[in-house]
């Protein structure tokens, strides 16, 4: 197996954004999820993207983590809304690479005319506003946990639950190996009084995977009504939490609902994805003429998440870059324009004191004459 593959489940271990976390607990409440690191190591995160694409009736989530790990092993736990299983893949690993790309600030030059003592170069501002057991098998129906469907990518076992009972969601979970903190599992009662399923992802048994450094992105998909990216479980996180969110979809979005009631926090950027100007990435993600805005989110105290995030198209597909003011010295034809000025300038006083030299000559040849 590709090492990127056996790196992708670390992408799904923790949402919350630029954070360092260190996790001697064997579960951890994230941003989307729950991680569940093994019992024998520890794991941070460095950092994390994601990339939400919805196109009406579908949503597409993207992780991407950097993550400092000794753990041998980890288990992962994802809310999504339901009512259809959500399908698990590996990523692309170009597509936050060319995000970044089709997120380049404009240029503006800041043209200067006469030459700084030092000069500093460009400036930026902002644009406008254990392995573990046995396989997970299906519960039978009218199961209090059904197992919609169940499959294996690259080193790990990926499932689809569904239930209406919190507490039989965790007894499942802990009997494979999902061992959750209390408070995470009660956190589970938001999601399965909604009708929420979960994903929940392990290594295969048998396996070894490297679950340390720059991670490979995965992708989840599933049906949905709305734009959604779940946050509630990330209360139980204990650090602050940084999230960068990317919107695809066919208009510009806004945030809706925030996490925390009241903390919208604005767009960072905003503009339309051509698949014909872009990688095939995320031309590939987008599949079409798509609207991408992104939002750059902090929480300083965790525990004050309440709610998801939701989104919903914005009033109008304003575009909003950030902008790099870039300073450069005024030429014209590659010469300094102060130098041309002072060389004018001269060259009218030369021509001046000349003019004004004959013009003496001529008056006193002529004063000459007349006295002769």
């Amino acid at each position: 197996m590709h090492k990127w593959a056996a790196k992708a489940l670390t992408v799904m271990l923790a949402a919350g954004g630029l954070q360092g976390i260190a996790v001697a607990d064997p579960a951890w409440a994230c941003g989307c999820g729950a991680y569940i690191p093994g019992a024998n190591g520890t794991a941070s995160v460095a950092r994390e993207q994601a990339v939400v694409r919805f196109d009406g009736t579908t949503e597409d989530v993207v992780m991407r983590f950097s993550v400092h790990s000794d753990a041998p092993d980890a288990a992962w736990v994802m809310p999504v809304p339901g009512p259809g299983p959500a399908k698990t893949t590996l990523g692309d690993k170009d597509l936050f690479d060319q995000l970044s790309t089709a997120q380049e600030p404009l240029v503006k030059v800041h043209h200067y005319f006469l030459p700084h003592l030092s000069e500093s170069g460009a400036k930026s501002g902002a644009g406008a506003p254990d392995n573990v057991g046995g396989p997970m098998a299906a519960a039978p129906t009218g199961a209090p946990v059904r197992v919609l469907s169940d499959q294996r990518i690259g080193a790990f076992e990926v499932a689809n639950l569904a239930s209406a009972d919190p507490k039989a969601l965790g007894e499942w979970l802990e009997q494979h190996s999902f061992t959750l903190k209390a408070a995470t599992a009660e956190r589970l009662a938001a999601y399965t009084a909604q009708g929420w399923q979960f994903v929940a992802v392990r290594l295969a048994s048998g396996s070894s995977a490297d679950l340390d450094g720059v991670l490979d992105p995965i992708r989840i998909s599933f049906p949905a009504k709305d734009a959604v990216y779940p946050m509630r479980l990330s209360a139980g996180a204990t650090t602050p939490q940084h999230v960068e969110l990317s919107v695809l979809a066919p208009h510009r979005m806004e945030i809706a609902q925030a996490p925390i009631a009241a903390h919208a926090a604005p767009s960072a950027f905003g503009d339309w994805i051509d698949p014909s100007r872009t990688g095939p990435a995320l031309a590939n993600l987008a599949a079409g003429r798509m609207f991408l805005t992104v939002f750059d989110d902090a929480f300083e105290q965790p525990s004050q998440i309440t709610q998801d995030y939701g989104f919903s198209p914005a009033r109008s597909d304003w575009v909003q870059h950030p902008v790099t003011y870039k300073e450069e010295l005024l030429t014209f034809l590659g010469i300094p324009a102060y130098l041309l000025v002072v060389l004018a300038l001269t060259g009218i006083g030369v021509v001046t004191v000349v003019r004004r030299g004959r013009r003496s000559v001529r008056r006193g040849r002529g004063a000459a004459h007349l006295a002769g």
